[in-house]
């Protein structure tokens, strides 16, 4: 079995972070070691990591962030496998033994991955409260791994082991985003690289808050933080990322070279993640260049389905109630031709779901509105 080096950023948690010592030394398969990095630390954190002495190693930062702390971590390491545990989370007892039986001797994969559930701790009893929901989860092939991170970041590094040699390939991580650091460095591994997933659940991830509202309002506040600092990202990456890493499974086409019904897809997918982040201006501008492919060839049934995904993020797709514009670009699609249409078509059926939702929150007002939307999209041409 190849060797892995744990590596745990953490900044004020001293209590949650023994608990996840705890967790990662009592693995059934050991971890060969384990680095606590604290980015400055102002509570008992050394003391609770002295605690556990020489099964631990400790290094001291000035307070930069988590990203900084993990660049300054990862040219410590001393094994091949890396894996990066958050300071609140608990892995679960088999977990390294899972991820490492799946990569160990195999250098062609680069990164393997499994599942979350996620807890809490209740607040009077103590007692450990678990949600086995598996949290946001797509099950998807090591071919279409990139495209589905794209859509949504459903993979953590708590639940990853990672060769090093792919973090020496793509560089540190990011200090651009500082909410998005592991979302921004899946993204740039997954380039390229062969992914193996497994359905076991590898560790917990922990909530800290109840449902209140306060917590209500807090977590409302933090989502709009993260979307915006996504919306940077995807912005950025619209021009940075070759167009062919959007198609739904790997080719090996360059951009340059992209027959033209590979382009539209690509164009397509590219249009799907822009919506699933609220940026409809790019994913319209992709709609448009794809409709203007082959004006008179009609969508695949693959495409169709795609066109649907731009509605069905994790975080919803409320513009598609609020926002008319869309409506109206999409009806000025439907005029330029039977790709055009077809792609209006494709939208029109992905109403069917906000109707019913309407329907069902008892607002008949906003389920008769789509529904006319619908049908105009429906019969477009």
């Amino acid at each position: 079995m190849e060797l892995t080096s744990v590596i745990v950023p953490t900044f004020n948690r001293s209590g949650y972070l023994v608990q996840t010592l705890e967790s990662l030394l009592a693995q059934t398969l050991p971890p060969a070691e384990i680095i606590v990095a604290d980015d400055g630390s102002s509570d008992d954190t050394p003391a609770c990591v002295a605690s556990f002495g020489g099964r631990v190693r400790y290094f001291r930062k000035e307070n930069s962030g988590k990203a900084d702390t993990l660049n300054q971590a990862l040219p410590m390491v001393r094994h091949p496998l890396v894996w990066i545990m958050d300071d609140d989370d608990i892995a679960l007892p088999g977990a390294l033994e899972r991820l490492t039986a799946l990569i160990s001797g195999r250098p062609e994969i680069s990164i393997v991955y499994g599942r979350y559930d996620r807890f809490r701790i209740d607040p009077q009893s103590g007692a450990v409260q678990r949600f086995n929901d598996g949290g946001y989860w797509r099950e998807v092939s090591s071919e279409s791994f990139l495209h589905a991170t794209l859509q949504d970041f459903f993979v953590h590094h708590p639940g990853m082991l990672v060769r090093k040699r792919a973090y020496d390939e793509v560089g540190g991580f990011s200090l651009k985003y500082p909410r998005l650091e592991d979302y921004e460095m899946l993204i740039r591994l997954a380039q390229g690289r062969s992914v193996i997933g497994t359905q076991e659940t590898i560790f917990l991830q922990r909530q800290h808050d109840g449902v209140r509202a306060g917590s209500l309002l807090d977590e409302a506040a933090r989502v709009a933080r993260w979307r915006s600092e996504e919306q940077a990202l995807f912005t950025a990456l619209y021009s940075e990322l070759p167009l062919s890493d959007y198609l739904p499974v790997w080719t090996n086409h360059s951009n340059s070279c992209l027959p033209t019904h590979l382009r539209r897809q690509a164009l397509i997918a590219r249009s799907v993640v822009m919506g699933r982040k609220s940026l409809w201006e790019l994913a319209f501008a992709d709609l448009k260049a794809a409709a203007d492919l082959g004006r008179d060839m009609p969508l695949i049934q693959s495409e169709r389905n795609m066109i649907r995904e731009a509605f069905f993020s994790k975080y919803g797709c409320p513009e598609i109630v609020t926002d008319r514009q869309i409506a109206r670009r999409l009806l000025a699609l439907a005029e330029s031709g039977r790709a055009g249409a077809d792609i209006a078509r494709a939208f029109g059926r992905a109403h069917f779901w906000f109707i019913r939702q309407s329907l069902q929150q008892a607002r008949p007002a906003q389920a008769a509105r789509l529904s006319l939307r619908s049908a105009r999209l429906l019969f477009a041409l």
